[in-house]
């Protein structure tokens, strides 16, 4: 871990429009911070502000969220209250930017989702949708279609952040 000052630190989880436009944005709390990724955490209560949808929502579950330097997704870990994971939440997005107060991404609208053992891709019409209105480029498309394959395979095979110790470790 290379910042060992994590108490309290809070961090902004910016997520982007694949055009620039600010999409979505809120606070996280930091648990740690790696060479590769950031892991962070939602307290319940928190405000998600959406500009996309000029919307501010609250979430009553709290979460531990993986920021990747080096994936096309992030996965949120959610909890419900007897601490037990209740579902996984991964955006398809370009690898994470992460500055000491940031974290920020592209999000390209595809979602993964697990939930009571069943693992569903989501939001795939929006995301023809966006590849004609911002003209995703063929490689992109292959890339997020990669993507969508990876964190599934990640889910299957119990690779981190998804492995057995993270899914069963109840929120502290």
């Amino acid at each position: 871990m290379e910042n060992t000052n994590i108490e309290n630190k809070t961090y902004t989880m910016k997520a982007y429009k694949y055009d620039g436009r600010l999409h979505y944005e809120q606070p996280l709390q930091l648990e740690g911070r790696f060479r590769d990724h950031l892991v962070l955490s939602g307290a319940g209560g928190r405000k998600l502000t959406h500009y996309t949808r000029d919307a501010v929502y609250t979430f009553r579950e709290t979460s531990r969220e993986f920021f990747f330097l080096d994936r096309w997704y992030t996965a949120a870990l959610v909890y419900g209250g007897h601490g037990e994971v209740q579902y996984v939440y991964c955006n398809i997005a370009v690898p994470c930017r992460i500055t000491d107060e940031t974290v920020e991404f592209v999000d390209l609208d595809v979602d993964v989702i697990v939930r009571a053992g069943r693992i569903e891709v989501l939001d795939m019409d929006e995301f023809e949708e966006n590849r004609s209105k911002y003209g995703y480029e063929e490689s992109l498309v292959a890339r997020v279609l990669q993507a969508v394959d990876e964190v599934k395979s990640d889910i299957l095979e119990r690779a981190y952040p998804f492995e057995d110790v993270v899914l069963n470790n109840s929120k502290p």
